[in-house]
């Protein structure tokens, strides 16, 4: 069911005394999995969830009056999927109480809306171990993604579980005041489940993952990053975590051996796209300077003036990734593009 551009609506349903399907006043639709809402000023009945006990996706888009809106959404408990377009106001959406609407809800899309810091405190991230899929989009006004907290924070069984253990993708673009995507003590989160990573237009983000996140991404199968213009390093240490690396410099473009346990293995990865990143300078800060590909299939490196890090395949055909220069790696700044079955390409000659 979709209801747009209606005004001057002042119930969403209504019908007269009497009419079979209705209680009280209000029509019924015990069968209804989704709802779109879009640029309505008002939101109502006040027992409006009650009346769609099957509902499964809700989208609102430009509702500018949110009035009993968190009370509504709450009481969905079937919901799995939420998308909040345009909304000036999301600050009351983020004081939402825990409850079975949090842990079955898969999928949430913010695109354009204001008034928000972060889409998820700390005090519902638990909660929320079922969420699958998150899409952010043109929120001027958001400072992190995910506020982690304490550990000791939830519930007991809650606490059971990683955070963001079930995350598959993650979506976040045209972000500006975003300076980064996870606030707070990262050793509890696990990305064990994350697939893919698309992040585009994140002007103020300095890094990406924690060294305890890197190591939690053995499913990750695409990344991709662009214009980010303030991204230093992918990944950056964190207090105590920091190791010594040994110098290994690599001949005739191909990886020199190193220590295993001073590297990094993104075992699944297919794709990696760096794109206009005008302040990346490496990898990894203080950490560890090599990684390891062994299913890369795609690589694509533009624009990225100051990149340290060297790209070389291993005599087995896996590509890797080395900082083990202080200079500008050769070709960083230029079109430079690798395929597996193709090789490298360079000077506008795509490959992907």
């Amino acid at each position: 069911m979709r209801i747009f551009n209606a005004h001057n609506l002042k119930q969403i349903f209504y019908s007269v005394e009497g009419d079979t399907l209705t209680r009280d006043g209000i029509i019924k639709f015990p069968k209804l999995r989704k709802l779109s809402i879009s640029n309505c000023s008002f939101f109502a009945p006040k027992n409006f969830a009650a009346q769609l006990p099957s509902l499964q996706i809700l989208e609102i888009d430009g509702h500018k009056e949110l009035g009993n809106l968190c009370a509504q959404i709450q009481g969905l408990t079937n919901l799995k999927e939420l998308s909040l377009r345009s909304l000036p106001d999301m600050s009351k959406l983020t004081t939402l109480e825990q409850n079975g609407f949090l842990q079955r809800l898969k999928f949430v899309r913010v695109d354009d809306c204001g008034d928000v810091r972060t889409p998820f405190p700390a005090k519902l991230l638990r909660a929320l171990n079922n969420l699958k899929e998150v899409i952010v989009d043109s929120c001027k006004s958001l400072e992190e993604v995910f506020e982690l907290g304490e550990p000791d924070e939830g519930s007991s069984e809650e606490k059971e579980l990683p955070l963001l253990s079930s995350l598959t993708e993650l979506r976040l673009s045209c972000l500006p005041e975003l300076k980064c995507i996870w606030k707070g003590p990262s050793r509890h989160v696990s990305l064990q489940s994350l697939n893919r990573l698309n992040l585009e237009s994140l002007n103020k983000l300095t890094f990406i993952f924690t060294p305890s996140l890197a190591r939690s991404l053995p499913k990750l199968k695409r990344l991709y990053i662009s214009k980010c213009g303030q991204l230093k390093h992918i990944i950056r240490e964190e207090d105590g975590e920091r190791e010594t690396i040994p110098e290994s410099p690599g001949q005739d473009g191909q990886a020199s051996p190193i220590n295993v346990e001073k590297e990094i293995v993104l075992p699944n990865l297919k794709e990696l796209s760096l794109e206009q990143l005008s302040s990346i300078i490496r990898f990894s800060f203080g950490w560890c300077d090599y990684f390891l590909f062994p299913r890369l299939e795609k690589l694509k490196v533009h624009q990225c003036p100051k990149l340290t890090t060297k790209f070389a395949t291993t005599p087995d055909g896996s590509m890797s990734a080395q900082s083990e220069v202080p200079e500008v790696a050769e070709d960083s700044s230029i079109n430079r593009e690798w395929t597996r079955n193709m090789g490298w390409k360079e000077d506008g000659d795509s490959c992907l």
